[in-house]
């Protein structure tokens, strides 16, 4: 594949991204494909002509890729006019479906291009965006990404409840919560913050104190703040902040475990030795003077 191909390819993708993702990427394909093929051997052969035309080609190119992009994002909004996005599993289904074919979640009353109709002014927009491009207001598109990542977290929330009953509830903001077991003795809980680092240091922080607040504590031979425990009903049991961030910076990983720290919940560091008091007149008598 020539440069020039591959250059118009990079300019549909990223009109067919900015557009509908990539869970309606893959319908668009074919169509994005013969687009390119025959945009690319027009470039190709004014390219082929004298130094001349080949200049005004190359300087026509930015603009082209731009038509590229929204033809692509124009012909992804006629797609989208019947077809609907699962928010259970994020894959397309037909405008005619209530429920998903894949997982059985249930599909938005919306579709695609629907959702990105503007409720203020009446605009159609590209797919993928979240305002107006015209008057600012927010479209429904948006309305229903945060109303699914809300009901999300609902049900994360709820399975804390299940899993994680010992400890205090995460209340510290963040997003796309998840809960996973690990193993038979662990949950690892994680919650990102979306670029935004400190955010989440500041997160793991807040739920330090409210942990120590809630009757955990440093323990062991090499006590920590990253490592809280708690001992209840002859159990104890652990969260561990220490290795939060060792994938994403921008994303709190904690762990939660029963066990005990190194050397027992209990220990206590023993006291120094101190030198035994020594007796003079014993000294005396060992040595005869």
């Amino acid at each position: 594949m020539s440069f020039l191909k591959r250059t118009l390819r990079n300019a549909v993708s990223r009109g067919l991204s900015d557009a509908i993702g990539k869970a309606v990427q893959q319908a668009v394909e074919p169509k994005a494909t013969e687009y390119v093929n025959k945009a690319a051997g027009h470039f190709e052969q004014a390219a082929g002509n004298a130094q001349q035309q080949t200049r005004r080609s190359t300087a026509g190119l930015e603009g082209a890729f731009a038509n590229l992009e929204r033809t692509m994002q124009s012909y992804a909004t006629q797609l989208g006019q019947n077809m609907k996005v699962c928010p259970g599993c994020g894959q397309p289904s037909p405008a005619d479906k209530k429920f998903c074919p894949g997982c059985g979640t249930k599909l938005p009353e919306q579709t695609l291009a629907q959702s990105a109709v503007c409720p203020s002014c009446g605009k159609q927009n590209s797919l993928g965006m979240k305002f107006c491009d015209n008057c600012g207001s927010k479209l429904p598109a948006a309305v229903q990404e945060e109303e699914m990542a809300a009901q999300k977290n609902v049900a994360v929330m709820a399975q804390w409840d299940t899993l994680l009953p010992q400890y205090p509830r995460w209340c510290c903001g963040g997003s796309q919560l998840c809960i996973e077991e690990y193993g038979e003795d662990g949950v690892v809980f994680s919650a990102s913050f979306s670029g935004n680092a400190q955010a989440a240091r500041r997160a793991v922080e807040q739920y330090r104190q409210i942990l120590l607040q809630n009757g955990f504590r440093q323990a062991g031979q090499y006590p920590s703040i990253e490592q809280l425990f708690k001992r209840i009903d002859g159990v104890v049991y652990n969260v561990d902040t220490e290795h939060c961030f060792e994938g994403d910076p921008d994303c709190a990983c904690i762990g939660f475990y029963r066990r005990e720290p190194h050397g027992g919940y209990d220990y206590v560091k023993p006291e120094p030795r101190r030198n035994a008091d020594v007796d003079l007149n014993d000294i005396r008598k060992l040595f005869k003077f």
